[in-house]
């Protein structure tokens, strides 16, 4: 403590030459807030000032400011947000906001000012970080970059002059939560900046990105820039959008990313006016910004380091800094309204059919969507949507719960102006459903997922259950504690249904929890031991570093096998969690009845929590059955991987009162292939070889039925169909959700396919 206070001494009294030279032309947190009230009381209409969130060592209040016509009400109007300064030694940022704030209300009268006024809401935040600003404004630390966290815990803000080397404050923009787990870790020796990066204890753990992400959440931001400055010079006077990784993982939106960007940063000619601004595409996976507003909002945001390695120039600079990067920053703002700039935009407005109130739901664009991506909605006041896309011809997926889907095809975006698309859906009619779940007349307690747009879990008790859901396609898990779980599925019609469940008890022939090494599995690749466990002290990990390996092909394969001939039913259930790249690289669960043709029984990407996972084995009910687990990466991307924990194999050798005659062969509905498709898929399932009458309809969205694909007795085994995309009058279906739905005496099952014409 002796050490740190003396070190500290030192630096308060070398830092009042700091306070000296750095110019009095940048704001301090209490000129900011003076100067935004000011505005706010001279200009009522236009200027909306508000408080988005607090930082969390020193209680400092984080400002927003909005300028538009009718200021403090919310309108139907396209939003954009600036974003002045999250580093606290790159103070051009909050005079540059500061600056346009300025210039646009000195000339909210003249043109394009005043349209942007009319038509727009622009947002403004100066400073998301005024812990760091007033460790720099007090000349404390010029070279502060983080915020005030006291990450050792001692009560004070441990300072050392000069970048790096302070244990204390977060890199808010690592503090985001995409890809935050590649941020630099508490006291990590990564760079000569020690330090100087640190991520933050947990995504989101700081003030100014909750005040952030909460101002986001509220706004539907659809272009953004946040403003910062190189301290190096190393990445001076450039702009960078989302993304290109490892140089061949680039993001859906990728040819409109840069060509925003290229057209802001060559708007914005360079401190020595021999040049413009670069634009590059942004390369770092590290928690940051851009990329985040990208992912969860579709907000296209650039990241443009303003100014020179000169981070604190002295006031005439300031002023011709302010002003070069504003051209830039105004263009965006024309953009978006494709006024004397590209329109090419989507737009429009998502509304009950019934009662034309607005609805919240999700927007996809079939061709520039990402299993990554958050849910891009309408917004709840108006049902409106905003999506900035290149010219060309789109497909668009609308979908709500509760809702008939809809798929829009050849939508067209050109440059000219706004595409309108305004969209009513059309509310699907309530199910209830009520009955019992029992095993020999003995009512049981559990829960019940259904499976949906959003899923779902409820609780019942004394085996009885009710659910409110609508009319179309049903799917559940039910789940009790001793019982054998079972997946159900149907089609409803409006109104009150009863279906009677009944769920067998199990043996469990197998299980893992790790406590007792890797004895009874032969491991290829980089498997180990995690003490991250579910239950008890370890699971099991894909890799023993912090991140896995590229191209890794690691199997992990159970050295038993287990005969499953003349069970009824069985059922593999594990806890699972998953960091891993989206798409590209794939965790899967595998099953052979020869040890050497696998199939796989689920595959895994993305990020997913502990969880427990159910995959039904009555597809395998002919013979052995062999378990491995299979993890793959290609040459790019590395995540922190899958951890599995407590794997049971569970079978029951007792009929099920709803499939008392089933015989050896369990029957089966696969998934359709291709799916989507156009306009042609395949149906393949399988019926026992004792089987009554087999009927297979397609279905729409509303439970309708379209077509009655077969109706007849067949012979048992494994069989297929093909569906044409036609309905029973021999008319195509349009583009949308259709369910297929097999009944074979006993059996039904159903199954989701899209059409996309």
């Amino acid at each position: 403590m002796k050490i740190t206070m003396l070190f500290l001494g030192i630096f308060l009294i070398g830092s009042l030459f700091s306070q000296v030279t750095l110019d009095p032309r940048y704001h301090t947190n209490e000129e900011i807030l003076e100067e935004l009230t000011a505005l706010q009381e001279e200009f009522p209409d236009i200027v909306y000032l508000t408080q988005i969130g607090t930082t969390l060592t020193d209680d400092l209040p984080i400002w927003a400011i909005k300028l538009s016509d009718n200021a403090s009400t919310n309108e139907d109007e396209p939003a954009v947000m600036f974003a002045g300064q999250c580093h606290a030694e790159e103070v051009l940022g909050v005079e540059i906001t500061m600056w346009m704030i300025d210039d646009i209300i000195q000339h909210r009268f003249q043109t394009p000012y005043s349209i942007w006024l009319q038509y727009t809401e622009m947002w403004f935040v100066p400073t998301y970080n005024p812990e760091g600003l007033q460790v720099v404004m007090d000349g404390l630390d010029d070279s502060w970059r983080k915020n005030k966290r006291d990450n050792n815990e001692n009560g004070i803000l441990d300072l050392i002059p000069g970048p790096g080397n302070d244990i204390d404050g977060v890199d808010t923009n690592r503090n985001y939560g995409f890809n935050w787990v590649h941020g630099d870790t508490l006291y990590s020796t990564n760079g000569e900046e020690l330090y100087d990066y640190y991520r933050g204890p947990a995504p989101f753990s700081e003030g100014g990105t909750q005040a952030i992400r909460s101002l986001s959440e509220d706004e539907h931001f659809i272009f953004s820039i946040n403003w910062h400055s190189s301290r190096t010079g190393n990445f001076s006077e450039k702009a960078y959008y989302s993304f290109e990784w490892a140089g061949q993982k680039f993001s859906p939106d990728f040819a409109l990313n840069e060509l925003i960007c290229t057209t802001v940063a060559g708007l914005i000619e360079n401190e020595t006016g021999t040049g413009h601004y670069m634009s590059l595409p942004s390369l770092g996976r590290k928690g940051s910004a851009h990329d985040w507003f990208y992912k969860a909002h579709g907000t296209t945001q650039f990241l443009i380091e303003c100014g020179t390695e000169n981070l604190q120039p002295p006031e005439e600079l300031i002023e011709d800094t302010c002003e070069r990067c504003s051209v830039g920053a105004y263009w965006l703002i024309n953009r978006v309204l494709g006024y004397q700039a590209s329109g090419a935009m989507l737009t429009g407005h998502i509304t009950d059919e019934n009662t034309g109130e607005p609805l919240v739901a999700e927007i996809i664009v079939q061709e520039n969507n990402a299993s990554f991506f958050d849910p891009r909605k309408s917004d709840p006041l108006y049902g409106r949507f905003w999506r900035p896309l290149m010219p060309g011809s789109y497909t668009i997926q609308i979908r709500k719960k509760g809702y008939e889907e809809q798929i829009i095809s050849n939508v067209t975006i050109n440059n000219s102006g706004w595409t309108d698309l305004d969209i009513s859906l059309t509310p699907l009619s309530e199910a209830i459903v009520n009955g019992s779940i029992t095993y020999n007349a003995t009512p049981l307690n559990g829960e019940i997922v259904i499976f949906g747009l959003e899923n779902d879990t409820i609780l019942f008790e004394n085996g009885t259950y009710n659910l409110n859901v609508f009319e179309g396609a049903l799917d559940l898990l039910i789940i009790a504690e001793g019982y054998l779980p079972k997946y159900y599925s149907t089609i409803l019609n409006a109104g009150n249904h009863v279906i009677n469940l009944t769920l067998p008890p199990f043996e469990t022939i197998f299980s893992e929890n790790w406590e007792s090494g890797l004895d009874d599995w032969t491991i290829s690749g980089d498997w180990s031991l995690s003490d991250e466990a579910n239950d008890g002290l370890y699971s099991l990990r894909n890799t023993e570093g912090e991140f896995y390996s590229n191209d890794s092909d690691h199997i992990i394969q159970l050295n038993l096998s287990f005969d499953l001939q003349n069970q009824t039913a069985a059922m593999l259930s594990f806890w699972q969690k998953y960091h891993i790249e989206h798409d590209n690289d794939l965790a899967k669960v595998e099953v052979s009845q020869d040890g050497t043709e696998w199939i796989i029984l689920k595959e895994f990407s993305g990020v997913f929590g502990w969880h427990q996972q159910f995959l039904s084995l009555n597809e395998f009910l002919e013979g052995n059955l062999y378990l491995r687990f299979h993890f793959q990466s290609d040459s790019t991307i590395d995540d922190p991987g899958w951890w599995i924990d407590d794997i049971k194999l569970m079978i029951t050798d007792l009929a099920d009162s709803s499939n008392s005659n089933v015989s050896a062969i369990i029957p089966v509905l696969q998934q359709n292939y291709p799916n989507p498709f156009n306009p042609t898929t395949t149906i393949s399932f399988t019926i026992p070889e004792i089987s009554e009458n087999t009927e297979i309809s397609i279905y729409n969205l509303k439970g309708q039925k379209v077509r009655t694909l077969l109706n007849e007795k067949l012979e048992g085994g494994k069989q297929s169909l093909i569906w044409q995309g036609k309905d029973d009058n021999e008319k195509g279906v349009t583009s949308g959700i259709y369910f297929y739905k097999i009944k074979s005496g006993t059996f039904s099952a159903t199954k989701k396919m899209i059409m996309i014409k």
